[in-house]
């Protein structure tokens, strides 16, 4: 019998259930465990990818696109028989047959879970987004992705079963729902919350703590042609204060980064063409949402726009009737000037209000499908206040304005397309100096209708091969299976997010061990951008004339946390457990080190350089000198009491190698000083730590002639996005 004082919880008894269905779930395929970082707070490593549709399920009126990444029931219903859309053989989807086979006729199997037998790179409807499939990529290395909520009311009306308004902000805030929700499912997979495999962050702090925890960070960014419902060439829709009151509310919900566009002009800025015969509907669709044709001139500098049809070419009848349904008066397109073309449109009044509160609120401005006008205009807007939040992550903007975004600490790369294409790219693009930590990402822009990645031939010395290892070279993966379906990359590509595992392994066999470097320093790149924005200065070289006090040197001050410590000094060049500043002086490269506990708390501000001296006694100086002035307390260290405090030294080669202090619990530990002094870089550091060795790759200017062009001239990506 329980005690009567034991109360209602001797009523209740839990036992381990029985007889529970097993439901089935795609596999990852990966062995091994996915690498954390050694401390909350210092330099992560993974891969990032800079755009990624990841809820597009919902977009153009909920009922274009097939499955969803995940269902409350599991996978048989996020991946279920696509004639519930499609019709019978897909007979009732020309406009799905027509993306993913050039015909909108085209009759297919339809089945989902299990057989899954069009599912693949060839098919941009199908849901390519799985979460376990996304959970594959993050074994073998994803850190962070950033992930755009997406509609298009324009071509949402052009659906035939479309439900609901196709309003573009009703759509990205359900989507942004949806996204919490399949964080709180994963979570429960795992074993409860905050225990999946990513989390959406909302500032660089909590997100380089998750990353450091193993885990995938998510970054919420917003991309329609009509935000706040703003839209047309007369401003009247919009104002300050519906752009104000927008971004709060983005902003409340979490979101961090936006475009001020998709495909259309709008009353804050003019867009980036489409070309060929899709362009053509894109523009029909511009008249209808902006009030007139794409207006353009023959470009004056370099830069261009692409290309705009001056004529209508041979489309498809399909095409044709959708262009039709749109409106094209007389059935004629406007004349258009020689090309290059660019749109005379760029930044309005209120399209400068909305990146200057974007910036008031650290947010990551991105232009990419703004006229080369807007962009111009943007990217200036960003050089006025020295501006790093700014990015372009997924190729649409011509690349000749990149190096201006390399030169203010943002960062620019190209979509994800096949891995030959994607190194040629970072080959010709990535600048070989920057006054920043630079690294390198991708923008899948997977559920966005962006054509994925084929394969390198068979049997070349590119192509995948299983087993492999990631390229951080912690786990191993093989050919990843979900159902009925065995994905072989060296096959069939990109077939779905999973297959970037596969795909990362490509680009190192094409690119080596450079590349595979740059990717992986492609996340804390974005994270330091990310510091600036909201308000973390680049750090500065120290002062070499100043003296140490009893709590510290300068701005690095004995007992101060990691976050604070980056307020007060500005972000370090060196960042694991021994943050590190460069000295500026004439005896090569020197630091200023604070050493942080595994807890995040500065235990010792040490020097390497000559002129950094501690109770009198600094680097270079002649060791025997610390006879009488200092007790030796473990092999090449010394300490002695000053001012009510310690001060520390490291003696290497008859000298002093590095001066410090040290808290009081630390001077009481021999051993772990001894660890501790020795964590300062014995050589210093570089003012410039992103000279990495990459012969091939191009120093860039502003009007840098580039290869890649298209057929007009301009530099083209090998991945075309139409979403």
């Amino acid at each position: 019998m329980p005690r009567s004082s034991a109360g209602l919880a001797s009523l209740f008894a839990f036992l381990p259930a029985t007889g529970c269905a097993t439901f089935p779930e795609a596999e990852l395929n990966v062995s091994g465990t996915p690498a954390k970082g050694r401390t909350s707070y210092g330099e992560v490593q993974g891969i990032l990818d800079g755009h990624m549709h990841w809820m597009n399920f919902e977009y153009l009126g909920g009922k274009f696109h097939c499955g969803r990444p995940w269902d409350p029931y599991g996978i048989t219903e996020a991946l279920p028989d696509c004639s519930e859309i499609e019709g019978p053989l897909g007979a009732a989807a020309p406009i799905q047959n027509f993306l993913n086979y050039g015909n909108p006729v085209s009759p297919h199997d339809t089945t989902g879970w299990p057989k899954l037998t069009e599912w693949g790179a060839h098919n941009l409807t199908y849901e390519g987004t799985y979460w376990r499939w996304v959970e594959r990529a993050w074994m073998a290395g994803l850190r962070l992705i950033v992930m755009p909520v997406n509609e298009n009311r324009e071509l949402c009306q052009l659906m035939p079963n479309h439900s609901g308004p196709c309003d573009e902000m009703s759509t990205a805030l359900k989507e942004l729902d949806d996204i919490y929700a399949l964080q709180d499912y994963a979570d429960a997979q795992a074993g409860g919350p905050g225990k999946g495999f990513f989390q959406i962050v909302t500032n660089p702090f909590e997100a380089r703590r998750v990353i450091n925890q193993g885990k995938m960070a998510v970054v919420l960014e917003v991309e329609v042609s009509e935000p706040f419902n703003c839209r047309g060439s007369a401003p009247s829709s919009c104002s300050t204060e519906i752009i104000d009151d927008g971004l709060d509310e983005l902003y409340d919900r979490g979101v961090r980064s936006s475009l001020l566009l998709n495909k259309f002009d709008n009353p804050l800025t003019g867009v980036r063409f489409d070309s060929g015969p899709v362009g053509v509907l894109i523009n029909v669709a511009n008249r209808d949402s902006y009030g007139s044709f794409w207006d353009a001139e023959t470009c004056k500098g370099p830069e261009a726009d692409n290309t705009i049809e001056t004529v209508l070419p041979p489309v498809s009848s399909l095409l044709y009737t959708l262009i039709t349904q749109i409106g094209l008066p007389g059935g004629t397109l406007p004349a258009y000037p020689s090309a290059p073309h660019c749109n005379t449109r760029g930044l309005t009044d209120l399209g400068t209000h909305m990146v200057e509160r974007m910036m008031d609120m650290g947010m990551i401005v991105n232009p990419d499908h703004e006229s080369q006008a807007g962009v111009d205009d943007t990217i200036s807007l960003a050089e006025e206040r020295g501006y790093s939040g700014v990015i372009s992550p997924h190729g649409w903007m011509d690349p000749r304005n990149w190096p201006r975004i390399f030169q203010l600490g943002g960062m620019a790369f190209p979509g994800a397309g096949s891995a030959a294409g994607f190194v040629d790219a970072w080959r010709t693009y990535r600048p070989t100096r920057t006054p920043y930590y630079s690294g390198w990402g991708y923008g899948a822009d997977l559920g966005g209708l962006a054509t994925q990645g084929s394969p390198a031939p068979q049997g070349s010395p590119e192509s995948v091969t299983y087993p492999f290892k990631s390229l951080d070279g912690r786990v191993t993966i093989e050919r990843q299976v979900t159902g009925d379906r065995t994905f072989d990359y060296s096959e069939e590509g990109v077939a779905h997010y999973g297959l970037y595992a596969d795909w990362y392994e490509e680009l190192r066999k094409t690119g080596g061990e450079a590349l595979a470097e740059d990717m992986l320093r492609g996340p804390e790149a974005y994270l330091q951008m990310w510091e600036r924005a909201v308000g973390i200065r680049s750090g500065a070289c120290g002062n070499s004339r100043a003296d140490f006090q009893v709590r510290g040197l300068g701005k690095l001050r004995l007992g101060t946390r990691a976050k604070r410590l980056l307020r007060r000094a500005g972000q370090p060049i060196v960042r694991t457990r021994a943050w590190s500043w460069c000295v500026r002086g004439k005896r090569g490269h020197t630091s200023q080190t604070a050493v942080l506990t595994r807890g995040g708390r500065v235990a010792l501000v040490g020097s390497t350089a000559r002129g950094n001296e501690a109770a009198g006694i600094g680097p270079g100086t002649p060791a025997g000198e610390l006879a009488g002035e200092a007790e030796r307390v473990a092999p090449g260290v010394w300490a002695r009491a000053f001012d009510g405090g310690t001060a520390a030294y490291a003696v290497r080669g008859g000298r002093v190698r590095t001066a410090a202090v040290v808290s009081e619990k630390l001077a009481e530990r021999a051993g772990a000083l001894r660890r501790y002094i020795r964590r300062v870089p014995k050589r210093g550091v570089r003012a410039r730590p992103n000279e990495v060795s990459t012969p091939k790759a191009a120093k860039l200017s502003p009007k840098a002639a580039l290869p890649l062009k298209g057929k007009d001239g301009a530099p083209q990506f090998p991945a075309f996005c139409v979403l």
